[in-house]
């Protein structure tokens, strides 16, 4: 009888990993809402692990791999110990894990995979015990670590990351040298993974796609939208598309504070599922799933392209990027009918050429007003990082003045700018450490798919690449062009003005509002 029991286990594994087999993988990723008020640390720990749990199940055995986000489990009172990653080990077996640091949370989670029988990625908030004699060893004897940790479908770990890049973070740290975290999965495909700041930088995350070749990419975020380039969503699809690769993106849900946006995005060929939350006070839990195809150079696959309902989304509280203000931009005539407007526009080094068309209602007045801008700025992030950005783009304002531009307008009486045609150009310096995406944005806060623009670049001989983004298709927008990172490049000119510094708002401060929520109610 056990000698069956065995044999149906086998046959139906085989079965659930065969779900892969036609150049196709399914992955879900969780928008998910933490519990944040209503009990002590521990308390809402246990809430946020059964939600875990719960989607889970929802899936029902149907998935390869679910993706949970950044800072939605446990805190800074709730630590853990995340053993080294070791695939022949599962921590779900109490017997075989003698490190009794691991928190009951971590081995229920690892069950979880092994019932599922899914990889799972998980993110915590890590312990790691040290030396008070190491010169890295903080006074309270132990590192503390925003992690990634994942599981195969045993409940072993196979991969552990701690985030290198950190944002309003107290009392978190950081290895010595950025880690590469990578894992082979059964079903062919191996994946790279990063947490949420990092995605602007260089380490880690640009380098597992340029340097160690990943196709297949997973990112656990609590972000901060920013307008007009950098929305969730938009910017998750943007960087998927300049890389061309599968991006699986999953964001904590506090739309509150303007924290929202996963998605699942197969590189150039467009998003497979998204969520933004918005216009409501609530976030959501909620997992999304695709059928993601495995990738390959040779083949051009068929997929089901995300068809999200473009609602208005003007009631989410988003960050303005303070340097806007500082923008060599242009204004768009806006007066009654079809509008047609050429303009090139040179910025140092950069130069962009402007082909619009538009059509603007004259019954009621124009929602938003629009600047083109040809850019090259020095963007400040926390923790004195910085990188340069190169723009070629539009962008809407909610008046004439600069100081309304990246903001969303409220008021519903107002009538959108409809464009029929829009074609921008630009020509961008060559650098090693680099990275040109189109960027786009409706007022639903999602992202043009391929069906709806063109994406053209191509390398000069002369030092520099030539890109091209066209509209194909009649859109109301808040942003739209071709956005640069160049992730090394120092620009001391700008520096010294002292411009490309983000503006926070109060709301950007939830992660340590998170914390001190936490700890005053424990």
């Amino acid at each position: 009888m056990v000698g069956w029991i065995y044999l149906l286990s086998v046959l139906s594994n085989c079965v659930r990993i065969s779900s892969a087999d036609n150049g196709y993988y399914t992955a879900g990723v969780v928008e998910f809402r933490p519990a944040v008020t209503g009990g002590n640390s521990s308390q809402l720990l246990e809430e946020n692990l059964l939600a875990y749990l719960a989607l889970i199940k929802e899936a029902n055995g149907t998935t390869d791999i679910i993706v949970f986000p950044e800072a939605t489990l446990n805190t800074q009172l709730q630590l853990t110990a995340v053993p080294e990653a070791n695939p022949n080990r599962s921590i779900c077996d109490d017997d075989g894990v003698e490190d009794d640091k691991v928190a009951p949370f971590l081995r229920e989670l690892a069950c979880a995979a092994q019932e599922a029988h899914t990889y799972l990625v998980v993110n915590v908030k890590e312990r790691e015990y040290c030396h008070n004699e190491s010169l890295s060893c903080p006074s309270r004897g132990y590192n503390i670590y925003n992690s990634n940790v994942v599981f195969d479908r045993r409940g072993a770990i196979v991969s552990r990351y701690r985030k290198w890049n950190l944002y309003l973070e107290p009392y978190t740290n950081r290895t010595s040298e950025p880690e590469y975290a990578t894992f082979e999965t059964d079903f062919n495909v191996t994946f790279g993974h990063f947490i949420c700041f990092d995605m602007l930088f260089y380490e880690p995350a640009q380098s597992l796609v340029e340097r160690l070749g990943i196709h297949d990419i997973i990112v656990t975020k609590m972000f901060n939208s920013e307008l007009p380039f950098l929305t969730a969503t938009q910017f998750q699809q943007a960087w998927a598309w300049g890389n061309n690769v599968n991006l699986l993106a999953s964001g904590a849900s506090l739309p509150t504070s303007g924290i929202t946006g996963s998605g699942i995005y197969a590189g150039r060929h467009g998003a497979l599922a998204r969520l933004m939350v918005a216009n409501q006070t609530e976030g959501e839990r909620k997992l999304l799933l695709a059928r993601v195809p495995i990738w390959s150079a040779e083949a051009d696959p068929v997929v089901d392209l995300d068809s999200v309902e473009h609602l208005l989304q003007n009631d989410l509280p988003l960050l303005q990027q303070q340097s806007i203000l500082d923008f060599s931009s242009d204004l768009l005539p806006l007066f009654p009918g079809l509008v047609e407007w050429y303009s090139q526009k040179y910025y140092a080094d950069l130069f962009c050429e402007f082909n619009i068309s538009m059509f603007v209602n004259g019954n009621r007045p124009p929602k938003y007003y629009y600047r083109v801008v040809a850019l090259m700025d020095r963007r400040r992030y926390e923790e004195e990082q910085y990188s340069l950005i190169r723009v070629c783009a539009l962008y809407a304002c909610r008046n004439s003045s600069v100081e309304s531009c990246g903001m969303l307008n409220e008021e519903t009486d107002r009538e959108m700018v409809e464009f029929q045609a829009v074609r921008i150009r630009g020509n961008f310096v060559q650098r090693n450490r680099r990275l040109l995406m189109p960027n786009s944005l409706t007022e639903s806060l999602y992202a043009l798919q391929p069906t709806d623009m063109t994406w053209l670049q191509e390398d000069r001989s002369n030092g520099t690449t030539w890109a091209e983004v066209e509209l194909t298709k009649p859109q109301e927008l808040l942003a739209f062009g071709i956005y640069g990172n160049y992730f090394d490049e120092d620009n001391q000119e700008d520096n010294d003005k002292g411009t490309g510094t983000t503006k926070h708002s109060s709301k950007s401060l939830v992660l340590i509002l998170l914390l001190s929520i936490s700890i005053f109610i424990n």
